[in-house]
């Protein structure tokens, strides 16, 4: 069997990758083969990478990252590892569409800080994944690189906006991958694609370089922040240390060291849980893995309580549309009515009044209103903060149901035969908790009788990720982790 089709290296761990790469029982050309004839094999099914280096460059680079290995030079610990990353993310030479119509063809010449980071760790960036349209929905689908289908069953959805970065590491596109999040959209994908994630500590990384529209000021300041995306716990540490621990270029992200406060052996855990929030009852198939994966840890771990912090899921999702719709309105420069704008366009999409009328509070908002959502945000920072001085995890589910069949945006769902708001699916379980900042990451626990992958959400005390991540690998054990999808096991047989 040749390295272009040999399972063992696409889907791989990237800790055992990088071993077999320093050992030299791999070369980096052959892994970077390996995942480039992936993407040519099935890319066609799956469209997740929306951009791809030349492919002569791609191993050129491989290449001279062998010849480094033969001269005993390492660049850091994913040295040789090619890897994909989100279409927001400014990679010199690459299209950085951002979502957004107008910059189908806005390739930057330079390269993001987290970018930088993962090349000064020896990562080869074969290429971008897609996005959804203005990186606003919980689809990935757009008019010039297409709609993303889901490795389990290509009929379905595979979340948003970093659909396509779940989509290539479930698909065997790529071993890591690089996303955003401000409303769900690395967790969203995640759970959909059955795969790992984690958003940050807001601030915890830098965001320079990332969803960057020209001759615009910098927006996305708070709320938005960056992770990796990965198939296992392990590689996703790494990936986070990579990304948090290079050189500090910016003075806005806090010098924290990323193993702080690390989970001891044999230290117990406290364990809070929701089975479902704002009322919003999870799919029948869903629920029944999520049900099963929480009786399994309360039998493995003594203090497991149903509980969750004190907070107005409808009063967050406020504050997190006049929040972002402030920096909405900075986007509208020069174009007045921006409130009757923000509110219209995002009634008209997704047909959800009170995210609408948050958008439109919020782009409407002078300089004073918007210090009062920044006091009232930095509030629900300390009481979140204090829930989790009682507890050191918070499990939630992700959205109202596994990854369900292509769909119209802001067309009601019929989950179970009710209907529900589309938007409705997602908001309570992803929005709310974006506002104070604190680390999540998304596990997958099992599949549905219909072979689709779910995730939960474990939520952690802020700047304590490397803790959280430690935990999360606790709880990896009670479920089934990352599956190979049946269509990429063709692989194997061939």
């Amino acid at each position: 069997m040749s390295a272009m089709n040999r399972p063992e290296i696409i889907f791989d761990s990237v800790s055992s990758l990088a071993r077999k790469i320093q050992e030299k029982e791999l070369t980096c050309q052959e892994v970077t083969r390996a995942f480039l004839s992936q993407i040519d094999r099935f890319n066609d099914t799956i469209n997740a990478i929306s951009d791809l280096r030349n492919h002569d460059d791609i191993i050129e680079e491989a290449e001279e990252k062998d010849r480094l290995l033969g001269q005993g030079k390492i660049l850091g610990p994913l040295h040789g590892i090619p890897m994909t990353v989100k279409d927001g993310f400014c990679v010199e030479g690459l299209i950085s569409s951002n979502g957004n119509p107008k910059l189908t063809k806005n390739i930057p010449d330079y390269d993001a800080t987290l970018i930088k980071r993962l090349k000064a760790s020896g990562a080869i960036i074969i290429g971008k994944s897609n996005i959804a349209f203005l990186a606003l929905d919980w689809q990935t689908n757009n008019a010039w690189f297409g709609r993303t289908n889901n490795p389990y069953d290509p009929e379905r959805m595979v979340g948003g906006s970093s659909g396509g970065s779940a989509a290539a590491l479930a698909a065997g596109f790529t071993p890591l991958e690089l996303g955003t999040d401000a409303g769900g959209s690395i967790r969203v994908p995640a759970h959909c694609c059955g795969v790992y994630g984690i958003r940050t500590t807001e601030f915890a990384l830098p965001n320079r370089g990332n969803m960057v529209v020209p001759k615009l000021p910098k927006l996305g300041r708070y709320m938005v922040a960056n992770g990796g995306m990965a198939r296992n716990i392990k590689d996703l540490i790494l990936l986070t240390q990579v990304l948090w621990e290079g050189d500090i270029e910016h003075t806005e992200n806090p010098p924290v060291p990323f193993r702080q406060v690390p989970l001891q052996d044999g230290e117990k855990i406290k364990i809070a849980f929701s089975m479902n929030l704002e009322d919003q009852e999870l799919s029948k198939a869903y629920s029944q893995v999520y049900l099963s994966f929480i009786n399994r840890i309360r039998t493995a771990f003594s203090a497991v309580t149903e509980t969750k912090p004190s907070y107005d899921g409808n009063e967050l999702t406020l504050l997190w549309g006049r929040l972002a719709g402030f920096d909405f309105a900075a986007a509208l420069k020069g174009i007045p009515f921006k409130s009757f704008i923000a509110k219209t366009i995002l009634k008209l999409k997704y047909n959800h009044s009170l995210w609408a009328k948050s958008m439109g509070l919020g782009a409407g908002s002078n300089a004073h209103d918007y210090a009062k959502s920044l006091d009232e945000k930095d509030r629900l920072a300390d009481q979140f903060n204090a829930f989790f001085e009682e507890y050191d995890i918070w499990i939630t589910p992700v959205a109202m149901s596994e990854a369900f069949k292509h769909h119209k945006t802001g067309k009601p769902l019929t989950i179970d035969g009710k209907k529900v708001s589309y938007a409705d699916c997602f908001i309570p379980y992803n929005f709310p908790t974006t506002v104070p900042g604190h680390p999540i990451v998304v596990i997958p626990i099992g599949r549905t009788e219909a072979g689709i992958p779910v995730g939960v959400q474990v939520h952690g005390k802020r700047w304590q990720d490397f803790r959280l991540l430690q935990i999360a690998e606790r709880l990896e054990p009670f479920t089934e982790g990352f599956q190979i999808p049946p269509l990429m096991s063709k692989v194997a047989n061939d």
